[in-house]
């Protein structure tokens, strides 16, 4: 359901028309508060969420998560933007290693550093997944983590 109204990545621009008829339905489904994490995921812009984690990292700091399509505040707290990396960070290893005909990103090259420093933020579970799905190549060590 991470896609459900698309993304940034995938340049859906659409998601104010999305009904409320279908978002009730999505949250029938999933319940309200995996709902509203999945339209935040939706109408996030990527730069917020690289400095919303820059933030995150810090001692008390606090994620600024910006509406791509307003420059709005998307409020929330610690735990819920974490929980949006999470779901970003799978996104992006379902895209690992490029996949013929679905992506023209090169995300070892572009991106895996960024995502590497995510994946030991949010700890063993994401590490061994990250391990798993990226090999040697790009591998984490848990026991320095």
């Amino acid at each position: 359901f991470h896609g459900a109204y698309g993304t940034e990545g995938l340049h859906n621009d659409d998601v104010e028309l999305i009904p409320d008829s279908k978002r009730a339905e999505v949250r029938g489904i999933v319940g309200p508060d995996v709902e509203q994490v999945i339209f935040n995921f939706s109408v996030m812009s990527y730069a917020s969420l690289g400095k919303s984690f820059r933030k995150v990292m810090r001692p008390n700091g606090m994620p600024e998560l910006k509406d791509r399509r307003t420059g709005e505040d998307i409020p929330l707290d610690r735990e819920q933007f974490l929980d949006i990396l999470r779901m970003k960070l799978g996104d992006v290893l379902a895209h690992m290693p490029t996949q013929v005909g679905h992506t023209v990103l090169d995300m070892p090259t572009e991106f895996a550093g960024f995502w590497k420093v995510a994946a030991e933020y949010l700890g063993p579970d994401a590490i061994n997944t990250w391990n798993t799905i990226t090999g040697e190549e790009l591998w984490i060590d848990p026991e320095e983590s």
